[in-house]
């Protein structure tokens, strides 16, 4: 990699539409060799961060580096898939080329058009020539000072485009197909009344540089080479892109090259920093840590799960529910400690257990927040001496979780996390780690269910294509998910809502998604019965799980049942 600065001035500033044209050529010419790739039977693989690969990123990378480096001007050259120098070499350079190769490779896996080609050139910490580059749609928008910005379609002339000055009442935002993080849903809460449409890549920033939205807020991890071309965009349209604080994005300003969190718009009369107020600007920062209230839960489920183990090394007897399910003296001695102690708890909120009397409908439909107990999930497991069963709180507010801890006292394991709090595990005696799920899902994914295989299961995994199917013993398969160990869990048997709650919370706090037959989020307390609907849990929500996958016989067998 080359570390000649050149004479920045000579190319953009007395021929700079020349140069630019130069840039579009190289980025068309990269697109249409992902686009082969594309179209084909490719492979996909992982980088160290988990984020997919395939051979249509390195492809565009070796063509971008190889040729850019060999413009005029000698820039060095820096691309996602590049070995980035250290900081104290690089921070000298005064300009250079920051390169996104493939930009949306999750939307490139799905075989969804919305990926792109990204080029900037760098000088003094600002995109100042930016070029994106959409192969499958063949449109292409590009910008440099003192030239404007274009958007070119297939053959056709270019386009100056521009923002949209004024923003509507509702304004139009964009954001990607993934689960919204929490802070993403705050921004949104406080933002009013809106349009939303999710789209991939640097188009997001695209749809704002040409009037066609009014928003692009990013709560959420990107790193400089998938901002840096599209921001030269919107500014050159007469938008703005900047941080929670309203300070403009730079590159190359410090040791990392994640972006903070940032938003683009084209209205600069209206003030999208405030909904932001209280999000921490930064995706480097830690967690926010748990809160108290959650402290607690975690302590008071970490004791049951002690008062459980002391059962559980006996020669404990069996007996029957009502419902035939089996009981025991754990079962009852978690219910007890836990019921009476969560009723003490900030809230004085009631308690529903799986071992409780039942509470009609028409009392509980009341409840606008309550304590949601599983005492002992997986007593078979616990039966067994498998090791494999949990003791669950969820704390539900207006139908939802939103608290939740599931703790496996064999294991001495614990997962939790609450409405403003990280997402932790916990394992003995040792700090909480914080936990991410496998976003995107391997091509052949790992499926988590139980040993009984109903007719429905079979007939839905058959039709799901290659995948490895494991047995995991009660809502740890949730959890497993959670921390990025599996892919999927479909769950077409009967449950009851204290079984899941705990668990759908976590999985749903690290953006996966908990969902019934009709692709709605499993809701609590809303109907007689306690009885959950059947339900698919997965973390890659921008891959197709969809239950109608099974035969229409079967269908029909679950949405009945």
């Amino acid at each position: 990699m080359s570390s000649s600065q050149g004479n920045f001035s000579t190319p953009i500033m007395k021929a700079p539409s020349r140069f630019l044209d130069a840039v579009v050529t190289l980025a068309i010419k990269a697109g249409n060799k992902t686009l082969a790739i594309h179209r084909s039977d490719f492979r996909v693989g992982q980088l160290p961060d988990h984020t997919p690969l395939t051979a249509a990123n390195l492809v565009s990378h070796h063509f971008l580096a190889e040729a850019l480096q060999a413009m005029n001007g000698g820039f060095p050259v820096l691309s996602q898939l590049s070995a980035i120098p250290p900081f104290e070499d690089r921070r000298d350079w005064e300009t250079y080329w920051l390169i996104g190769p493939l930009d949306g490779t999750l939307e490139f896996t799905r075989h969804i058009n919305e990926f792109t080609i990204n080029i900037a050139l760098i000088h003094q910490h600002k995109p100042v020539l930016g070029v994106v580059y959409a192969p499958a749609l063949q449109t292409c928008y590009f910008a440099a000072e003192g030239c404007g910005a274009f958007k070119k379609l297939g053959e056709s002339e270019p386009q100056e485009i521009y923002v949209r000055m004024q923003a509507p009442r509702q304004p139009d935002v964009v954001g990607s197909r993934s689960h919204p993080s929490p802070g993403m849903e705050f921004y949104l809460s406080q933002l009013g009344e809106h349009h939303f449409n999710a789209m991939g890549s640097a188009l997001k920033f695209c749809q704002v540089a040409e009037g066609e939205a009014d928003l692009y807020p990013r709560i959420g991890l990107t790193s400089e080479w998938d901002t840096a071309a599209a921001q030269c965009i919107v500014e050159a349209a007469g938008g703005a892109i900047t941080d929670l604080h309203g300070k403009p994005l730079l590159y190359n300003a410090k040791p990392s090259l994640v972006n903070p969190f940032f938003l683009a718009y084209g209205d600069k009369t209206r003030d999208w920093t405030r909904p932001a107020e209280g999000i921490t600007g930064s995706p480097n920062s830690a967690p926010p840590p748990p809160t108290p209230l959650l402290k607690a839960v975690v302590a008071l489920v970490i004791e049951a799960g002690s008062r459980v183990l002391e059962v559980y090394a006996t020669d404990f007897r069996v007996g029957k529910k009502a419902d035939r399910s089996a009981l025991t003296a754990a079962d009852l001695v978690s219910h007890h400690y836990l019921t009476e102690r969560l009723e003490t708890l900030q809230g004085n909120f009631p308690v529903l257990s799986g071992e409780s009397a039942e509470v009609p409908f028409d009392e509980r439909s009341l409840w606008e927040s309550y304590w949601l107990v599983d005492p002992l999930n997986g007593t078979s497991g616990f039966i067994k001496r498998n090791g494999e069963f949990t003791v669950n709180v969820a704390l539900i507010y207006r139908n939802k979780p939103v608290l939740g801890v599931v703790c496996l006292p064999v294991l001495q394991t614990c997962y939790f996390s609450a409405e403003g709090c990280g997402v932790f595990k916990s394992v003995g005696q040792a700090p909480p780690m914080e936990i991410h799920a496998r976003i995107p899902s391997l091509p052949r994914p790992i499926v988590l269910g139980s040993p009984e295989r109903t007719l429905g299961l079979e007939d839905y995994l058959s039709r799901l294509g290659e995948h490895e199917f494991r047995f995991v013993g009660s809502n740890l398969k949730f959890c497993k998910i959670a921390e990025g160990a599996a892919d999927l869990y479909p769950c077409l048997g009967p449950t009851y809502e204290w079984e899941t709650a705990a668990a759908q919370y976590i999985v749903e706090a690290v953006g996966g998604e908990a969902i019934d037959l009709r692709g709605e989020p499993m809701r609590y307390n809303t109907k007689a019965s306690l009885l959950n609907p059947t339900f698919l849990v997965y973390a890659d929500t921008l891959r197709d799980w969809s239950i109608e996958a099974l035969e229409p016989q079967a269908l029909q067998r679950l949405k009945a049942a």
